[in-house]
């Protein structure tokens, strides 16, 4: 509720503010405010035309000093308080926070820039459906682990402010025959009921090619087969982000489904010298300047960026407990240990 609610920064090149403009516009939000108490109330008694009719009330009271913000009440406030008509499948999804947004991802500029794109098709969805289309919204993220594929996911939650929902493949498969595929489809049925990121992690898990090469090839094709179905019956609405270390082992068919391929490819310098950068920068070394150290990381070899973070952390670490005496030692031993770390 409180990024709801928090007003757009006003260009630095605007004059501030009046008195008499900023009373109005306190009292403005505060008549906003007011009105939560009875939209909760409408929520938790599944009032969905009051909802909306709070929400809009809500809008109107702050239009005419944030327009930005009156616009994502009115779009976001109904659709997110409306009660699901399903619940969670026991053990098979979890609601996670978005911790990262987009410009805390290292990426190479191809990348982030289709990403953009993604972002922007969802931003428009007005647009496109006054030409009949809609947001294209299966992406499948490839390449080693640890260059950023879970961070990714969540940053494109973070940045269309919607929910984050991991599949946990704990409590997706069954040992019973069919049982997998079955709770695999209510996993799917109940991320279709509002605008969320559906995360599948390791997707060749589960999504492995119906070839023969599995143990179980029965189960496999029929996981396989409900997938297909499944999401290709999800709605715009729901993002559907797939990360894999290993694209060759997944189902042709169902790769062919997605919109978008991603490829985060192993670390490059100038990506772990970015990386290094933003782990060593001045607010995180506080009475240290230590930016210096980037080109020295870059230069260690580690494998991907999260080996990179790695090292920077114990560099901080060093000058927290040592004051800095044991860098050039860390750094002298080819970062070793930063390299052995491996995160997607």
């Amino acid at each position: 509720m409180s990024d709801i609610f928090a007003p757009e920064a006003a260009p630095q090149s605007e004059a501030a503010p009046k008195p008499a403009d900023r009373a109005q516009r306190r009292a403005a939000f505060g008549a906003a405010l007011k009105r939560v108490p009875e939209l909760v109330r409408s929520a938790q008694w599944s009032q969905t035309d009051k909802m909306f009719e709070v929400a809009q009330a809500m809008a109107e009271d702050i239009g005419t000093h944030d327009p930005g913000l009156a616009k994502r009440i009115a779009q976001s406030l109904p659709q997110g308080l409306k009660p699901l008509r399903l619940r969670a499948p026991d053990e098979g999804v979890e609601i996670e926070t978005a911790r990262h947004g987009l410009d805390d991802v290292v990426l190479p500029e191809s990348v982030a820039r289709e990403c953009r794109a993604i972002l922007a098709e969802h931003e428009r969805r007005e647009e496109l459906a006054a030409f009949a289309l809609e947001p294209r919204h299966k992406v499948l993220l490839c390449g080693p682990p640890g260059n950023g594929k879970t961070m990714l996911a969540e940053a494109l939650a973070r940045e269309l402010n919607v929910a984050f929902l991991r599949v946990k493949y704990a409590g997706l498969i069954n040992s019973h025959l069919g049982e997998t595929a079955k709770c695999l489809s209510k996993v799917l049925q109940y991320a279709s009921q509002g605008p969320c990121v559906l995360f599948f992690d390791e997707f060749d898990g589960i999504a492995a090619a119906r070839n023969g090469t599995t143990q179980d090839v029965g189960e496999a094709r029929r996981i396989v087969n409900q997938l297909l179905i499944e999401v290709e019956r999800l709605p715009s609405h729901v993002v559907v982000v797939a990360a894999t270390n290993a694209p060759d082992l997944l189902d042709t068919a169902l790769e062919r489904r997605f919109d978008f391929l991603i490829e985060l490819a192993a670390a490059t310098p100038d990506l772990a010298r970015l990386c290094a950068l933003r782990e060593l920068a001045p607010e995180r070394t506080p009475g240290h300047d230590v930016t210096h150290l980037a080109e020295r990381v870059a230069a260690c070899g580690v494998r991907n960026l999260h080996a990179v973070v790695q090292l920077c952390r114990r560099i901080r670490r060093d000058l927290v407990l040592a004051g800095g005496a044991g860098v050039d030692a860390l750094l002298s031993q080819n970062a070793p240990a930063a390299s052995s770390g491996s995160a997607s």
